[in-house]
């Protein structure tokens, strides 16, 4: 029975991996770095500018970053490390290492590595000076000492060599090697072997090192052909053209970690390129730094993360009993699968830090922000530091449905790491303190990468209204059911909508239409536009387009990229070419999520397709040229701001990193070519390129570990793009969201539909239960007539400070210095100016 069962594991991983246009990936050689034999090393390497004094401890590989104006400085190890004795044994091996890495294997199951006890101490690394720039080599696992020398080489580049390498050596160097033609064999020579593990002889004749090659004689050869000018890069470019016969399949792994300093900042970075390990076992997860600047039980101060608009973690809270706080950046990656969402937590933008005695430390994720999660902990639990960091997903991997008659795991992983890529980390230390100097940070941070945020102004209160023109709806007809599309709001009476708003001395209103196309809310691929009858005709849509102009608003017509349902032949995609792939090779299909019981709702909701990021942006394209015909030239995107996914299939990889990127190029084209841009949430990626955010976090998520919310992303965003938060009518909690609202200078949103909620009884879109335009008209513009008055002036304005005076009341300050206080609580609070 054992045997059938793996049988059928190896049939069903080659079944899955079968295809003659799989991304081929060729392993990278782990090398095995070490320090040199009877070589002087220095105690530390220094790298310095005007701002930051950077010193690399070569004994221990750890960082001491100085700040030279303030004289503070971040150490990447507590200095203090061994006199922590509430600190567990996995805990001290993590601050006493710069990195920790995590691999699995076939079954899931693997280990966690770490950079001081299993490379440093073992002397598995080595360092180097290399374009004013500091690079670690490190090898953790178990790998023989590397040399760097050719193991294969092509007959070009072994002739380069020789004739530069000292002929007293020559020979010595030809005798441990064997010039190969795969035409000219010797007759012990097992030529399918050779093929089989040096693919390019089948070209080329190669140069291979004897396998009888004395160590001795490898070390020697290494100097020779460094001295002849061999590189690391060549090394690995001719190591790979060798196919491990999976002789040694212990699990080892070499990194490299790049220090440099830039102006005010740090910056580590880890190609992907350097990363290299055993195919049996893929490193899955990369802690960098994660003692980074950590604060112990006498320093006064808290931990930024990115929670929502912004959280803080108070040193020593004494909540070492609730969950550390974990935020994934951008959410949870759609191409990934799981079973239900009971937490969906999230981070719209990649940036943490640390404010320690009065000093600040902000991170910023420039490069791999997309594999982050960011995590935050509190002394008292395993050690008695304060730390706050990021942790990335590396090679990703999911089970694999092989058979119901065994309950043992087997994983499939990606085939190789993405080329070019790499993950970059940007230290900056803060000309201020606390949150506020960090977001300045960040936003300066913006505006350097995005120019044209510097110039964007805007003065009037932004206000953003939804009107919803149809959802579908299991209606009878003649006793048959079928699934028709339900009027909430005709043509008509958006024209009557918009009218009135406009009518209310409403200015530049930004009017989204959701379910105005192909049937629904849920609306069926966008890559055909047809008007939905029920809610009337195409002069009738016309005249939507017409009101809007004449009213000076902006009109949105909203569409879903990401996600398709409702497939149809002709439509356009086909779920073999166009659908994104899990790693295991199978579509990437789900149901909406129940919030009762958290799975998912497979008889309660239609099924949703994963549509690949390519295909993704050809979409846009055709969606805008088919809207502009109809006299739009706006778009409202329903998730591309706020949910993200690459594609796993081998055949098409894209990763998730590269559809970012493909996504924040697609906005920035739309920009360029005068279409505005309104995006819900506003993950960092799509933020500088929208005219409007909805539905912006304007709160953190309220987990346990923090202890204040503060409006950090809303502060680096001031005055440059218009945000707003949830639609008020829809908040759980009416009077906080306006509150927050206020304290973080958001517009308004609301949410429209013209018939009664009633009508949304036995539907799928309940989340709509306080739509109803007749009621809530007033209140809107009673909001929007108030906020017009109170805060006239500020909207456009960067936010230069914010305060917690007392937890629940805040002080948020403008450019012209305008001040705004708001009072989340029950009571009075005096406040006394005069600072």
């Amino acid at each position: 029975m054992k045997k059938l069962f793996w049988l059928l594991v190896i049939f069903s991983v080659l079944f899955s991996l079968a295809s003659c246009n799989r991304r081929i990936i060729r392993v990278k050689p782990v090398v095995g770095y070490a320090m040199e034999e009877g070589v002087e090393i220095p105690q530390e390497l220094v790298l310095e500018n005007q701002y930051l004094e950077l010193r690399f401890i070569t004994e221990t590989a750890g960082i001491i970053l100085k700040d030279k104006v303030k004289g503070m400085e971040w150490h990447s190890t507590p200095p203090d490390v061994d006199n922590d004795k509430s600190a567990t044994v996995v805990t001290m091996d993590l601050m006493k290492s710069q990195f920790s890495l995590q691999y699995a294997d076939v079954s899931g199951v693997g280990e966690t590595l770490y950079s001081g006890t299993q490379s440093v101490e073992k002397e598995n690394y080595n360092f180097e000076i290399i374009n004013n720039g500091i690079e670690v080599n490190y090898t953790v696992g178990n790998v023989a000492r590397t040399y760097i020398i050719p193991i294969t080489c092509t007959e070009e580049r072994f002739k380069h060599y020789m004739d530069r390498i000292n002929p007293s050596y020559k020979n010595r160097v030809e005798a441990s090697y064997r010039l190969y033609d795969i035409n000219n064999l010797r007759s012990n020579d097992n030529r399918a072997e050779l093929l089989s593990q040096y693919p390019d002889l089948a070209d080329q004749k190669l140069w291979i090192i004897r396998d009888a090659t004395q160590e001795f004689m490898k070390a020697d050869m290494e100097s020779w052909f460094h001295d002849a000018g061999y590189t690391r890069e060549e090394f690995m470019e001719d190591a790979a053209r060798q196919i491990s016969a999976g002789v040694d399949e212990r699990p080892a792994f070499s990194i490299t970690i790049r220090y440099e300093l830039d102006g005010k900042s740090l910056i580590v970075s880890v190609p992907y390129d350097s990363i290299a390990y055993r195919a049996s076992y893929p490193p899955t997860r990369l802690d960098l730094l994660p003692f980074m600047g950590a604060a112990g039980i006498n320093d006064q101060g808290y931990m930024f993360v990115p929670d929502g608009s912004g959280a803080l973690v108070y040193f020593n809270n004494g909540k070492f009993n609730q969950i550390a706080s974990n935020n994934p950046v951008f959410g949870w990656d759609e191409a990934i699968p799981r079973d239900a969402v009971i937490i969906n937590n999230k981070a719209p933008f990649p940036v943490f830090g640390i404010q320690k005695n009065g000093n600040a430390l902000v991170c910023i994720i420039e490069e791999g922000s997309s594999y982050a999660r960011i995590t935050a902990d509190v002394s008292g639990r395993n050690a008695a530091y304060n730390r706050v960091y990021a942790y990335f997903d590396i090679v990703h991997g999911a089970i694999l449905d092989i058979s119901g008659r065994s309950d043992r795991a087997v994983y499939l992983y990606e085939n190789g790491l993405p080329q070019g890529e790499s993950i970059k980390l940007r230290y900056t230390v803060c000309e201020e303190p606390g949150y506020m100097g960090m977001a300045k940070e960040y936003r300066e941070w913006l505006i350097k990468n995005n120019p044209h945020l510097a110039s964007r102004s805007f003065s009037d209160l932004p206000v953003a209204v939804e009107i919803i023109g149809a959802v579908n709806k299991t209606q009878h007809r003649m006793g048959i059911p079928f699934d028709l599309p339900l009027m909430l709001t005709s043509y008509k009476e958006t024209q009557d909508i918009i009218n009135d708003l406009g009518g209310m001395g409403w200015k530049n209103a930004k009017i989204k239409l959701s379910g105005w196309f192909n049937r629904s809310y849920e609306h069926r691929v966008p890559t055909n536009i047809t008007l939905i009858n029920e809610l009337g005709s195409r002069r009738d849509f016309e005249k939507i387009v017409d009101v809007s102009q004449q009213n000076g608003f902006s009109l949105f017509p909203e569409a879903d990229f990401v996600f398709v349902r409702d497939l149809r032949a002709f439509d356009g995609f086909s779920l073999y070419r166009d659908a994104a792939r899990y790693v295991t090779r199978k579509r990437v299909e789900k149901y909406p999520y129940s919030f009762v019981w958290f799975g998912e709702r497979i008889r309660w909701g239609k099924l949703n397709y994963l549509v690949r990021p390519e295909v993704s942006m050809n979409m846009v394209d055709g969606y805008v040229d088919k809207i502009s015909k109809m006299g739009m030239q706006n778009i409202a995107f329903r998730n591309m701001g706020s949910s993200l996914a690459g594609d796993f299939n081998e055949k098409r990889h894209v990763s998730r990193e590269a559809s970012m990127r493909m996504r924040a190029q697609k906005f920035e084209q739309l920009h360029n070519a005068g279409n505005k841009v309104m995006v819900n949430a506003g993950y960092s990626y799509s933020a500088p390129w929208a005219d409007i955010i909805v539905d912006m976090a304007l709160d953190c998520q309220g987990f346990a570990i923090t202890d204040a919310a503060v409006p950090f992303y809303q502060i680096a965003l001031s005055g440059m793009v218009p945000y707003t938060g949830r639609a008020i009518n829809l908040a759980e909690d009416y009077t906080m969201n306006i509150l927050k609202t206020i304290e973080s200078g958001a517009g308004l949103h609301f949410s429209f539909i013209k018939e009664e909620t009633v009508e949304l009884q036995e539907t799928k879109f309940r989340q709509f239960y306080a739509n109803e335009y007749d009621k809530w008209i007033d209140d809107a513009n009673d909001l929007y007539q108030r906020f017009s008055t109170d805060f006239a002036g500020i909207y456009g304005q960067q936010i230069v400070d914010h305060r917690i005076l007392a937890p629940g009341i805040t002080e948020t300050q403008y450019r012209d210095g305008t001040v705004v206080y708001v009072n989340m609580n029950e009571n009075n609070y005096e406040v006394r100016r005069g600072r």
